[in-house]
């Protein structure tokens, strides 16, 4: 009966060892694919991370092309500013003009 004993805890405890690994088994697998998730959740950011990146460069060029247009403009301005002026000064003398051709004429 001691050799049936023996037998039967035995029996019981290779249970028990194969309840235990199953558990570690489940575990490992749950951390695998928690690690896996994770991995991927780290690759979607350096990916977003990355269009991000891309999206900066993209608008540092669109200012800089800014920039050089407005220096442009107030270049432009300036020379319309010239021409305003000396406009404004030929119709003035167009005036005396006139004015000195019509006493003339008198």
């Amino acid at each position: 009966m001691a050799a049936g004993g023996a037998a039967d805890a035995q029996a019981r405890f290779g249970h028990s060892v194969k309840g235990l690994l199953t558990e570690k088994m489940t575990s490992c697998g749950t951390d695998v694919i928690a690690l896996t998730k994770q991995v991927l959740k780290g690759s979607r950011s350096a990916e977003l991370l990355g269009q991000a990146a891309r999206n900066m460069v993209m608008q540092e060029d669109a200012i800089l092309h800014s920039e050089d247009s407005l220096r442009k403009m107030a270049i432009i301005t300036t020379h319309l500013q010239y021409q305003q002026e000396a406009i404004q000064k030929n119709v003035e003398r167009s005036s005396n003009l006139q004015d000195q051709l019509s006493h003339l004429l008198k």
